[in-house]
């Protein structure tokens, strides 16, 4: 027998004994289901804003999470502002705002549920507002005018970029702290006005940054 059917014998013969191997170590690795859960979350942080001013904001989330890796997020909420200008100008509105995305965890712990993530989502608002103890120059006198305009209605869209965490607190339970960058897509108008301020949003400016506090709830099913 020649020394290359030798070796020939000699490699099938190690890759024989070595497939045990091969499917010892692959039946460790157990595939991860594609439904691991969903979560409840409750947006506190604008809530304990009201304790100090007449300014609100609540929302709700859900969120599923897809093999501890994708986490498709809807989140609803309302919010109320009352701001005076440095005119004096008292701007107030009160509306409603949906935002969906998603979040994708960086860093996971299956059992605890614990995670930093990063996430893009789409938020929309449809709002009305009005703008009271507008001052006006005009006349033979130079007397100004104070007047109001009320009933304003506009409606906007933005992209939110997220960077947060979630820590277990007890049993379902975990708190949330997350930090948003967000970048006004398209805004219309009011008809006599622009809206200072956007529920869900924040001030209207670009870009506008905050900080969100959040409770959640895993369900058990």
């Amino acid at each position: 027998m020649s020394c290359s059917i030798c070796k020939r014998w000699l490699v099938v013969g190690l890759l024989l004994l070595t497939l045990p191997l091969f499917a010892k170590e692959k039946s460790k690795v157990k595939p991860v289901a594609f439904y691991q859960g969903m979560q409840l979350g409750v947006e506190f942080g604008g809530v304990l804003n009201h304790l100090v001013s007449n300014n609100w904001s609540t929302a709700g989330t859900i969120d599923l999470n897809i093999r501890n890796k994708l986490l498709p997020t809807i989140e609803l909420g309302r919010a109320h502002l009352e701001q005076t200008g440095e005119t004096g100008v008292l701007y107030t509105t009160t509306g409603n705002f949906l935002k969906v995305g998603f979040n994708k965890p960086i860093i996971y712990n299956a059992s605890t549920h614990d995670m930093f993530y990063v996430g893009l989502h789409y938020g929309f608002s449809s709002f009305n507002y009005d703008l009271r103890n507008l001052s006006f120059s005009g006349g033979y006198w130079g007397q100004p005018t104070i007047t109001s305009i009320l009933g304003e209605h506009a409606y906007a869209g933005w992209f939110d970029a997220v960077a947060g965490v979630r820590v277990k607190v007890l049993g379902p339970i975990s708190l949330g702290w997350s930090i948003h960058y967000r970048n006004v897509l398209h805004i219309s108008n009011g008809d006599n006005s622009v809206p200072q301020y956007i529920p869900g949003y924040g001030q209207n400016v670009n870009p506008y940054a905050g900080i969100n506090a959040n409770l959640y709830y895993k369900l058990p099913f």
